[in-house]
């Protein structure tokens, strides 16, 4: 008679013992040197060539936005740099220098605690997503010349597939010195790179590279790297889940691992699983897709900004609303996909925030019914006398175009030489078809070429460049 899975039980002992297979050591994961110097191990980690089969490689760009920052501006070499805004202004920190690090300040750092910590000779910078994404794209292409297979998963990772490529290559330790060489001679940016047989071990490997190192987990060898390793370094392990395994004695990867998957899967769901074969080095079903290909398709499209200054403006609120349902409808659109759900995102200056959805009656990618639900439900919601200080605009259940009822990209249109009803719809084509000539002029001279709708109530609020408006929050000018 067969049984079902035991839950997993927490655990009365806060302090339990952990057993020496599963104790993290003091030092934390070694990087792989294969016997070379100590000084030559400071320095670049080069892989062997590895055994026949499936060989990952995520390629990490270092500190990428202050890394881009001193490429325009060589004088910040050396010197502790923040990107996200100025000391005095509302804000996190988007990307933080090694020097800056080493006084304790990361991202997502609020601005006014960073300036605390750090020397008075701090840059501080709002940052240029223009030039982030240009240096990233070429960065890509770069790849691209040593891979068929390349997945950029942000504008500073990509995953490689070198599967095949070994006489093209020779040895990893080429591929990866040829890779290195390319990035810093073309670019001036320093990459981390590291390879395993599957993505969540090659992004481990790269975390641990880290700065400008190469780290490779020989295949058979992943149980050996991975169980010392403490939780977080786990792809899928936020803080939340690190409590929520905390309560079962579960501290690092090799506790993880030790657990049977039925029982994980049993606990937390399908996560649970994923996690059990990531933590044995193993494929999960989000990992095993050829490199290059969609993971899992994206669930929503979000733009947002907080101001620099609570604002109670409805006119400069409606038009932030019209800007940022542009850039969403811009990237859905460029997703090859549709929208169901139309969301709204608002925050009050005391930090109380509401969010709302519309279903649309059917899937679209069209400006301006995207624009008129997020309009209407931002009116709706914004029902107390409080300043707001964040609003954004979400668009919900994703479906490909192909999924799109055949109807859709046509009216109904009358016969040749009959005058067209009163109330016949305009044909939905006219709307596509200016959607899209906007589209390719935005995409040959920037986004902020054309500004259309109530977003024109931005002009003399913000600053505008090619590439748009300024929004305070840097990394969503996108």
């Amino acid at each position: 008679m067969s049984t079902s899975p035991t839950l997993l039980r927490p655990s009365t002992n806060p302090n339990p013992a952990l057993s020496p297979r599963t104790q993290p050591t003091s030092r934390g994961p070694r990087r792989q040197t294969g016997g070379r110097s100590r000084r030559e191990a400071k320095g670049r980690r080069i892989g062997v060539l590895r055994a026949p089969g499936r060989d990952i490689l995520l390629v990490d760009l270092d500190t990428f936005y202050v890394s881009v920052e001193r490429v325009r501006d060589p004088s910040l070499v050396g010197r502790p740099v923040i990107v996200g805004g100025h000391p005095g202004e509302r804000g996190v920190v988007a990307c933080a220098s090694y020097e800056a690090r080493a006084y304790g300040v990361h991202a997502g750092m609020p601005l006014f605690q960073a300036a605390a910590l750090l020397p008075r000779d701090t840059v501080f910078l709002h940052g240029d997503h223009a030039s982030y994404g240009a240096a990233s794209k070429k960065v890509m292409e770069i790849l691209h010349r040593f891979s068929p297979q390349v997945e950029a998963v942000s504008l500073d990772e990509a995953y490689l597939d070198l599967t095949g490529c070994e006489r093209h290559h020779r040895s990893w330790r080429d591929a990866a010195t040829k890779i290195h060489r390319a990035v810093a001679e073309e670019t001036g940016l320093a990459i981390s790179i590291g390879i395993g047989a599957t993505r969540a071990v090659a992004k481990i490997a790269a975390s641990l590279a880290k700065p400008d190192g190469v780290l490779e987990v020989t295949r058979g060898e992943e149980r050996a790297f991975l169980d010392a390793l403490p939780l977080e370094h786990l792809p899928g392990v936020g803080p939340r889940m690190r409590r929520d395994l905390a309560r079962f004695n579960l501290h690092t990867v090799g506790d993880l691992a030790a657990v049977s998957e039925d029982v994980l899967e049993e606990t937390f769901g399908r996560v649970g699983r994923t996690l059990s074969r990531r933590a044995r080095g193993l494929e999960s079903s989000e990992d095993e897709a050829p490199v290059g290909e969609t993971v899992s398709k994206t669930r929503s499209i979000s733009r947002e900004t907080s101001f620099a200054q609570d604002t109670a403006d409805e006119q400069f609120i409606d038009g932030m609303i019209s800007y940022l349902g542009q850039r969403a409808t811009r990237s859905l659109r460029k997703a090859g996909s549709l929208a169901r759900s139309v969301g709204i995102r608002l925050r009050y200056a005391d930090f109380q925030t509401v969010e709302t959805r519309r279903r649309l009656s059917r899937p679209t990618d069209d400006d301006a019914e995207i624009l008129e639900v997020a309009r209407d439900l931002w009116r709706r919601r914004y029902d107390r006398r409080v300043r707001l200080r964040l609003v954004g605009v979400v668009l919900h259940d994703l479906v490909e175009v192909t999924d799109r009822q055949l109807e859709l990209p046509f009216a109904r249109r009358p016969q040749e030489g009959a005058p067209r009803p009163p109330e016949a719809p305009v044909p939905l084509r006219s709307a596509a078809s200016l959607d899209h000539a906007i589209d390719c002029v935005r995409d040959r001279h920037g986004f902020g070429a054309v500004v259309r709708g109530n977003a024109v109530g931005l002009f003399g609020r913000l600053k505008r460049s090619g590439s748009g408006f300024r929004l305070h929050t840097p990394g969503c000018s996108r």
